[in-house]
């Protein structure tokens, strides 16, 4: 074959496709920023991690940032002398973004450590712990809230063998189907070339020992248990896959297929026999954190990830064996590095592109690339990407300018190093697909936090929009509504469309921002640790076309509780035979509750039209209040009703003052008593 033909056929243009490749990043940055993905990241808890609270705790809970997977030992609760308490069996509730279990016996005063482990959707084991204590005086246990950043080291090289065995089974198929066509040119010229077979038992072999491991890794010797979470089901996937494989890699080499093989061609059986690694792709597709991130581009891109960088490290490493085994026939194995340098320009540019959009999906911004773990190992996964990208291209033009050398090869050493960079490339993505990724899916809660001890109502409006809040140890928890809300009309953003910031001040402090989470429509939560006396939280919220405003809510801190209390206001009131009240209500409150009408009445009329005139309402101790603290302060709540009262008493338990909050009003009142 002419020389200035193969060198011709070997021209491939890589200066003007890495040209092109090289404005990826440019692109990426006229993107919009999108959300971050990650492993399951724990939100939040019950009781709030690292805080102590008065009582002992009815269950505990932990919130995930996307749905986990969990088994019976999913948690375990400890006192600080290290002994284990018991707890019911773990549930899953909120679509699996909650895992609850019940505290069946008494807690005693002191420190308790949880630790937890569930499965990701990504299938990813993650684990952590997190320490809180019962009484206020208590010591409250380091904690710990995430779990390991990266996976162990162990895990990491099973992943690797298992890419690299993935790589050498199906880029070796996909080499034996280029070597087919330059035999069957070669053998149309009156030429007979011997290739060896691709490394197809070799890989499948590599790939079902790593399944293996990483079975083992999982779940120990217990078997049985790999089907009980997702990533056991992959892992099952996978080493069948591999297994399948190797077993139709020995078959087709039966004496009694050598028909067969002949009239088929090896070629075509090796590409057979490497079908079933197929679904290790799908596997890893469904394993990866794209997937969790968004299900269908983040699988697609990931699929077609693995596949490209197997099919270039493995086809390479099968093409180098056979320009080896034809050294003799030069320019045969000229153009079998031409073919092969065809496809490879394309796989460059899948590899590239399909990990661009990985990396658009799982960081949010250019910072994260040295901020975080997960970016730094980016980082290096390119800059070896980067390594192999030259190799390729001195590789070729070698190729190019001496198409007659044989010496070492027609490939020479940048061919072998190619090949080992491509080694180090899978090297790297194990790690990569170990490491978490910066950042929660979401930092919204799924629902409110539960909450633990005793809780303070408040609530007033904003402009015309209700809040109704809660503050309990560690948390605080706002819910907000329009008038919309009173239609059931949640469309064009009533509820999802709140602009809210929020500022804290706490009881003898200066004021700071709060930063809030969502907890579901029109919900909002943040920890705060909240200091003796009255705090403050102030919202400032908006939601066109409502009139949004500034709602100031007093916490004061902390409740105490008294169930005579109330029972004795109520006797009081209903002793009372006449009284004024007078009473404003606005719908718009931006610092003026109205004008007051007056309401004769007597005490009993009053109170048994109140919802809390048979009791309920979880009523606390505010605070005491006026001259000598002769007044105190009661809240009460009704959450079905989305109703919250707050009222003054005097020493005699005759109410002064009333606050009351309902959907879209908010009520005010005051008491005159006949003198003498």
């Amino acid at each position: 074959m002419p020389a200035r033909m193969i060198g011709r056929l070997c021209t491939v243009g890589w200066g003007r496709v890495l040209a092109v490749l090289a404005l990826a990043p440019l692109l990426w940055l006229m993107l919009p920023t999108p959300a971050a993905s990650a492993h399951a990241t724990l939100l939040g808890t019950t009781p709030p991690a690292g805080y102590a609270v008065p009582t002992s705790p009815p269950q505990l809970t932990l919130d995930f940032d996307e749905p986990v997977s969990i088994d019976a030992a999913a948690m375990t609760l400890a006192n600080s002398a290290g002994a284990t308490q018991p707890l019911g069996n773990p549930a899953l509730v909120l679509d699996g973004r909650r895992v609850s279990a019940a505290v069946p016996e008494h807690l005693a005063l002191g420190g308790y450590q949880v630790r937890w482990q569930v499965t990701a959707q990504d299938g990813d084991p993650v684990s952590g712990s997190f320490g809180f204590a019962v009484g206020a005086g208590s010591v409250v246990p380091a904690s710990a809230t995430g779990g390991a950043e990266v996976d162990p080291p162990q895990v990491i090289v099973l992943r690797w063998l298992l890419f690299g065995g993935f790589a050498l089974a199906v880029g070796g198929a996909v080499g034996a189907w280029l070597t087919g066509r330059v035999v069957r040119e070669a053998h149309s010229r009156g030429t007979a070339l011997d290739a060896p077979e691709p490394l197809l038992r070799s890989g499948s072999a590599l790939g079902l020992i790593a399944g293996v491991g990483l079975a083992a890794q999982s779940v120990g010797w217990r078997v049985w248990r790999l089907p009980d979470a997702t990533s056991g089901r992959l892992i099952m996937v996978e080493t069948v896959a591999f297994g399948v494989s190797l077993a139709l890699a020995y078959a087709v080499r039966a004496p009694r297929l050598a028909v067969l093989r002949h009239a088929a061609g090896g070629q075509v059986l090796a590409v057979g026999v490497a079908q079933p690694l197929i679904a290790v792709a799908v596997a890893e597709g469904l394993r990866a954190h794209p997937h969790a991130h968004n299900p269908i581009l983040g699988f697609l891109v990931t699929v077609v990830h693995l596949l490209a960088v197997a099919v270039w490290l493995g086809a390479l490493a099968h093409v180098v064996r056979v320009a080896r085994r034809w050294r003799g026939d030069a320019g045969w194995a000229r153009l079998l590095g031409h073919d092969y340098a065809r496809l490879a320009v394309i796989l460059l540019v899948v590899v590239l592109g399909s990990g661009t959009v990985e990396a658009i999906l799982l960081l949010p911004s250019f910072a994260a690339l040295v901020d975080t773990t997960y970016g730094v190992v980016l980082l290096a996964k390119v800059g070896v990407v980067a390594v192999v990208i030259t190799l390729a291209v001195l590789g070729r033009r070698r190729l190019r300018r001496k198409p007659q050398a044989t010496a070492g090869g027609p490939f020479g050493r940048a061919a072998r190093a190619e090949i080992a960079g491509l080694i180090g490339v899978l090297a790297v993505t194990a790690l990569l697909v170990s490491v978490a990724p910066p950042g929660p899916t979401t930092t919204a809660l799924a629902a409110p936090p539960t909450p633990t001890g005793l809780v303070v109502p408040a609530g007033t409006l904003a402009g015309e929009i209700t809040v109704l809040a809660q503050a309990s140890t560690g948390e605080f928890v706002a819910h907000l509504s329009t008038p919309a809300s009173d239609t059931g009309d949640t469309g064009g953003g009533e509820q999802s469309g709140f602009h809210v910031a929020a500022a804290l001040t706490l009881a003898g402090d200066t004021t700071r921002p709060l930063a809030l989470a969502g907890c579901g429509q029109g919900c909002y939560t943040a920890s705060v640790n909240w200091r003796t006396g009255t705090n403050g939280v102030s919202l400032t919220i908006a939601s066109a076309p409502w009139h949004g405003g500034i709602a100031h809510l007093n916490i004061p801190w902390p409740p105490r509780s008294d169930p005579t209390l109330l029972p004795a206001v109520l006797a009081a009131m209903r002793a009372v035979p006449h009284v004024a009240v007078r009473e404003a209500t606005t719908s718009d409150y931006s610092g003026n509750p109205g004008t007051e009408q007056p309401l004769p009445s007597s005490g009993a009329q009053f109170v048994d039209a109140e919802p809390y005139a048979t009791g309920g309402g979880s009523p606390v101790v505010l605070r005491t209040l006026g001259e000598n603290n002769a007044e105190t302060e009661i809240g009460l709540a009704f959450p079905d009703d989305q109703v919250v009262h707050l009222f003054v008493s005097t020493s005699d338990h005759r109410i002064l003052r009333e606050e009351r909050v309902t959907p879209n009003h908010l009520i005010t009142a005051t008491f005159v008593y006949p003198t003498g």
